[in-house]
């Protein structure tokens, strides 16, 4: 109760009282959720939380040299960033600073995020935003539809609507960087018999602002929906290639003042190429007006491989003395290339009952997935690549995961406006390494090990939808608790700076075991007990949304109580990953502002602010080398102090449209010690865009067509997004001056 009493107070006063100087976000529940597609992974209008919708309309005038994290920015609490610094290629997303990881992605009710690493890799799906119909961003810990167990958010993505009447559209888009896209869309309408279908092709490339960053990616997604009055039937399938240099190491601050697009990979084919595709089947059944009943079943698959030059490695590490004859203790320039193949299936069906004064939703997910990774020497130095025409693999471990979920969520009608939610979700995960006998990975050099979680996640919310006008609008005020778990990544229960793909290294666990064959040998070595933890979080949420004829206002608060969070330590290890591991007790408190106002016909003033307070509570972290540090009461590592977005938006005569938009991004700090020198510096950017119709000037056979231009960082700005600090600061930068020019038509 005090916890509540906190929130309301710092919240609705400290909030308010700077709502001229820090208003909030875009389009907030309140104001436009009519426009949004509800499904049933979805809240609807009698659930309100701390969520925005992005509209069909909005996506409309995306910028399309963007990957789709970079066009969430709109919303409160949300900060996007690039390898690249352009925006293309490997992006990453945040909510409340919480990384993805610890973000579920759902696409048209499907989980998004990898069984393994929690990752979702947008690089692998190019131009995905040219298929997508709206999205719904609900921050903090959400429902437990669709299985999710979102820590930081839930950002539910609903692919585009099948027409009733035939049509198409294509883009031309060039711009800074090297940047080009090519899109051709069309869609057939209702044919005989009630079916329906749509195919896009996507091309696109980028040289990418920093050096040695380029992007390469084609798309294709196909859509069949067949409907009568009682069933629904859709096939989805999408699917491309990516291929994307490196770019994800983050750059010493003294290079960076020498030049800031440097790279420290230097090796001309450090590449990543990967395929990912996707097969979705939904079916929904109208069983009657109060019963549907929906299945999805999906298929997601992916292959692909990475390659790095790496001077003076260990010939032991990959196998070359076995292979070439080296001393095992020499070492040699390498060039190698990792491989992962991976193959996620799944089904997520639920039970739907209107009950008059309420509706249950009853159902769960089940998955299992499986994972080969695997890694190849293509050259070393002193050898030809004749000595290479067999693949020398030097490593290889599988990953295996099994899940299943059970949620009902149950919302009642009190009366008076009133309505109450509860929501319970349990669910049971398995996950098995194991590393192959191949190379020097032999005996006790080889490790294995099955860890098993279950969780119960309980949540429950009450939503009041005020009765008459409040002050000329409409006013609803929610409050919420929910309890969410997440299990560690699969190399967060590895060695902290290495891992499985490493000789001689240890997974994090406590306790071990050898395997031993018929005779007597060691064939393997099993763990158990990791070291490392479930996070657990309780999450108190409440807030207000009001809305007259032309203004709309979201006010939200959150107070989220961590036991072993997993937190960034500082540093990365050999491939790029932040270096994670368990904290004590953790806080992260904020509060997040969404307004909207009509400010004359045709032009809108909207904005999305949040402020945060995220800390370690008790945290006593023991470093490698022995040393023992104190940092309850420091900041937690890249999670920035506020975000601030403002945009006006102008509807002119004659087709003509216009927007401004100022962005201010506050501190992050690089490590947990505290230190004011170890941080990004906060940064602000200004951007125009301009969008005109021909067609409405008059000009004849010109309906349809729009062309735009992208004006970003018009200042510019120096500024960072991401980094570490490894014995000085590391940091990622972003673009300087940029812009993005485009043509569409609609036929």
């Amino acid at each position: 109760m005090r916890t509540i009493i906190f929130l309301l107070v710092a919240v609705l006063g400290g909030a308010l009282s700077s709502l001229a100087l820090e208003p909030a976000p875009a389009d907030t529940a309140v104001a436009r959720l009519d426009s949004v597609t509800v499904t049933a992974s979805r809240y609807d209008r009698g659930a309100l939380v701390n969520l925005t919708n992005i509209t069909a309309a909005e996506l409309k005038l995306r910028e399309p040299d963007l990957e789709l994290p970079m066009l969430l920015q709109s919303v409160p609490g949300v900060f996007s960033y690039s390898d690249a610094g352009s925006g293309l290629g490997y992006t990453y997303l945040r909510v409340r600073g919480f990384d993805q990881r610890r973000v579920g992605v759902l696409f048209n009710g499907i989980p998004f995020n990898d069984p393994e690493d929690h990752q979702v890799w947008w690089v692998d799906l190019p131009d995905l935003a040219a298929s997508i119909q709206d999205i719904q961003v609900q921050r903090g810990v959400t429902n437990s539809i669709g299985g999710m167990t979102a820590i930081g958010g839930t950002v539910n993505i609903v692919s585009a609507a099948l027409t009733e009447r035939p049509g198409g559209s294509f883009s031309l888009n060039t711009g800074s960087y090297g940047f080009s896209r090519q899109m051709v869309e069309y869609q057939t309408g209702e044919l005989e018999g009630g079916f329906r279908s749509q195919v896009r092709l996507s091309r696109q490339e980028s040289d990418g602002y920093r050096q040695r960053s380029g992007h390469e990616g084609w798309g294709i997604f196909w859509s069949g929906q067949h409907a009568t009055g009682k069933m629904t039937t859709r096939i989805n399938v999408y699917t491309g290639r990516e291929l994307t240099h490196h770019a994800w190491d983050a750059v010493p601050q003294s290079m960076l003042d020498q030049d800031r697009t440097a790279n420290l990979e230097t090796y001309h084919n450090a590449v990543d190429d990967f395929r990912q595709p996707h097969y979705e089947l939904h079916n929904t059944i109208y069983l009657s007006e109060a019963w549907t009943l929906t299945n999805r079943l999906y298929s997601i698959q992916g292959e692909g491989f990475y390659e790095n030059y790496k001077d003076d490695q260990e010939a032991s590490a990959y196998a070359l003395d076995r292979a070439l004859g080296l001393d095992p203790a020499d070492t040699a320039d390498v060039i190698r290339r990792k491989w992962v193949r991976k193959d996620h299936v799944g089904w997520v069906p639920s039970l739907r009952w209107e009950q008059g004064r309420g509706r249950l939703l009853v159902g769960g997910d089940w998955y299992t997935f499986h994972s080969d990774h695997w890694g190849e020497v293509l050259w070393a130095e002193g050898f030809t690549p004749a000595d290479f025409t067999t693949p020398l693999k030097y490593h290889e471990y599988t990953g295996d995961k099994d899940a299943w979920s059970l949620y009902a969520n149950q919302r009642v009608e009190l009366g008076g406006g009133v309505s109450a939610t509860l929501d319970l979700h349990f669910q049971h995960k398995s996950y098995s390494f194991m590393q192959n006998e191949v190379g020097n990975f032999t005996g006790d050099l080889r490790n294995a090990y099955t860890v098993d979680w279950d969780f119960f996640n309980p949540k429950g919310a009450l939503n009041w939808a005020v009765p008459g006008a409040v002050a000329g609008g409409s006013l609803q005020t929610w409050a919420g608790i929910g309890r969410n778990h997440r299990e560690p990544t699969d190399n967060e229960l590895f060695d902290t700076w290495q891992g499985g793909d490493d000789l001689g290294v240890s997974p994090l666990f406590r306790n071990r075991r050898e395997v031993t064959g018929p005779g007597g040998e060691v064939q393997y070595v099993e763990w158990s007990d990791p070291y490392v933890s479930e996070e657990e979080v309780t999450d108190y949420e409440v807030g207000f949304a009001w809305a007259s004829d032309g203004v709309s206002l979201t006010v939200g608060g959150y107070w989220m109580d961590f036991t072993d969070e997993i937190v960034p330590y500082g540093g990365v290890n050999d491939d790029g990953s932040s270096i994670r591991g368990n904290a004590g007790t953790t806080l992260h408190r904020g509060f997040e502002l969404g307004a909207r106002v009509r400010v004359a016909a045709g032009h809108e003033l909207s904005v999305a602010a949040s402020r945060s307070w995220d800390e370690f509570d008790e945290f006593v972290f023991h470093d490698w080398d022995g040393s023992v540090y104190d940092y309850s009461g420091n900041p937690i590592a890249l999670f920035p102090a506020h975000l601030l977005q403002a945009a006006w938006e102008g509807q002119w005569d004659r087709g003509v449209r216009t927007r401004v938009r100022v962005r201010n991004t506050g501190r992050q700090h690089l490590d947990n010690s505290g230190d004011e020198a170890r941080t990004i510096d906060p940064w602000t950017t200004v951007d125009l865009s301009l969008w005109l119709e021909p067609g409405a000037l008059g000009l004849p056979g010109l309906d349809g067509v729009a062309a735009f231009v992208h004006l970003r960082n018009l200042a510019d700005a120096e500024y960072e997004t991401w980094g570490y600090w490894y014995g000085e600061n590391y940091l990622t930068p972003a673009a300087g001056r940029n812009f993005v020019v485009g043509l569409d038509y609609d036929f």
